[in-house]
């Protein structure tokens, strides 16, 4: 049998994931930037310049008046688990030093571009968000089990017993494996895909493969007739939501059909998987 494979596959190992991945902090943290630098200079000019009333107002919107308030900020400040930054939640984690340095760069880089044209600040922020994005989607850890038939992913381990077949294509370093399975209650019972570096590809597969010959015969199961009966009998919603449409009219009745079609669908697809 073969062995269990496992893969990372990161902004922490690889140089060129690495400076996409600085690249959309740049341009996120330098958002925040400079929206603190026009914070912290509107406070100045209060201060300096403003009416008592208008002072007291400020110190009473810092304390309580809204996400940037010190009610929000104590709590991150003190817990780092609330701290939910972006490209903060994978592993591994970005050093708070990267992160200030994204943003010393970020917040200049993107002022002087507003300065020039809006339409330079808008590329070069969508820029290195596309890129930031490209470089989190492309990082991936995982490992296949053989023996106990299961993948782990960043998120949540996977039973692979009713997997029934796979196909493989590989995208520069990276080979999208998809996988699919098949009968009643399959929807969501495997990935839909797992990324792997191209060097364990050969490994991945051998591994699947194995799960594949030991759980062939154990890939599908019995619909139940009672799940599928009631869950049918709540479609009749697509039945309400054209009602509603054609006698409340728009967008009264637009609205109606499109909750109680979503509704309707849901349904329908629990009614499918059984």
């Amino acid at each position: 049998m073969p062995a269990a494979v496992s893969w990372r596959y990161d902004y922490g190992t690889e140089p060129w994931l690495r400076w996409l991945v600085r690249a959309g902090m740049a341009a996120v943290f330098g958002v925040y930037a400079g929206i603190l630098a026009l914070g912290a200079l509107g406070l100045v000019l209060v201060f300096v310049g403003g009416s008592t009333e208008m002072r007291l107002l400020v110190v009473l919107l810092a304390l309580v008046g809204g996400p940037f308030s010190l009610l929000y900020l104590l709590p991150m400040l003190t817990d780092e688990s609330q701290r939910k930054l972006p490209f903060s939640g994978r592993e591994p984690t970005i050093p708070g030093r990267e992160r200030v340095a994204a943003g010393v760069v970020g917040g200049p880089t993107l002022a002087t571009a507003l300065v020039i044209d809006q339409r330079l600040a808008g590329g070069l922020f969508a820029a290195g968000f596309c890129a930031g994005a490209v470089g989190v989607a492309c990082s991936t850890h995982g490992e296949i089990d053989p023996e106990s038939g299961t993948a782990s992913t960043d998120y949540r381990e996977w039973d692979l017993s009713r997997v029934t077949d796979y196909n493989t294509r590989r995208i520069g370093p990276l080979v999208v494996v998809r996988l699919s399975a098949s009968g009643p209650g399959s929807f969501g019972a495997v990935p839909s895909w797992l990324l792997v570096p191209a060097t364990v590809a050969d490994d991945a597969t051998a591994a699947l493969d194995e799960i594949l010959d030991t759980t062939a015969s154990d890939a599908s199961r019995d619909p139940n007739p009672a799940v599928r009966a009631v869950a049918g009998g709540f479609a009749i919603l697509l039945v309400v939501g054209a009602v509603a449409l054609t006698r409340l009219g728009s967008p009264v009745g637009w609205w109606a059909a499109a909750i109680t079609g979503l509704f309707a669908l849901v349904f329908l697809a629990v009614a499918r998987e059984g």
